[in-house]
């Protein structure tokens, strides 16, 4: 019989995702901003996990702690469907990081897409190609998707807002595909396959290590 280590796994597993994000990506319809039914934020409705969360002039606010942080959303259950909501991060380079986590298990296990706003105006179009980012917890991280993918799970948003302000995003995900749209666009910045295929789907507005964030206008727009 012959032996697989665990490396060859390793390297045929990423072998064959990347063959499925070359592949011909799904029809995306238009992103529309703030259409859906809006899901309510509201500290009585979020389970923190390494972070605290104040509420500022309607929006939540998370705090900046070493590791990532989530704010589990109460009554949001989607295997499959569709999120759309406002983020804000900072130009503070290397320390701002927000998106939305998906078809999450647990604090270690979730899908995510997010932002990195001090990439969104940089002056060298390479590192503005890490503006945006899908990842899944714990088996794919940004680091590995990087340097095994380079290129192929984070994308540039295109219209280069200013850092400091409110963003859309707007995470389809739905028939073993995730689709990342920023700002309205009509065509997916990101249109790749789910990294995994996990059943469960709790989700969390999430921020990384050593990063703060805000959030508003989440809505379910499956």
């Amino acid at each position: 019989m012959r032996k697989v280590t665990k490396g060859c796994r390793t390297a045929c597993s990423f072998a064959i995702l990347l063959a499925a994000a070359s592949a011909q990506p799904t029809s995306a319809a238009p992103a529309q901003e703030h259409v859906g039914k809006p899901v309510m934020l509201a500290l009585d409705r979020l389970e923190l996990v390494n972070r605290t969360a104040t509420v500022v002039d309607g929006e939540i606010q998370l705090n900046a702690a070493p590791d990532a942080g989530l704010a589990w959303i109460a009554g949001v259950t989607l295997n499959q469907g569709c999120l759309s909501l406002d983020v804000r991060g900072s130009n503070e380079f290397g320390r701002s990081f927000v998106g939305i986590a998906f078809r999450g298990v647990d604090r270690d296990t979730y899908d995510v897409v997010y932002a990195r706003p001090f990439r969104f105006r940089s002056a060298d179009p390479a590192d503005a190609e890490h503006g945006l980012q899908y990842m899944s917890m714990p088996d794919y991280p940004w680091p590995v998707l990087r340097e095994h993918s380079p290129g192929v799970y984070e994308a540039s948003i295109g219209s280069a807002p200013d850092p400091n302000d409110w963003v859309h995003l707007v995470v389809r995900f739905r028939a073993g595909r995730m689709q990342a749209f920023v700002n309205g666009v009509a065509a997916p910045q990101l249109d790749l396959p789910l990294l995994t295929q996990v059943t469960a789907g709790r989700a969390a507005l999430w921020v990384g290590n050593n990063s703060s964030g805000a959030f508003r206008n989440l809505r379910d727009c499956s």
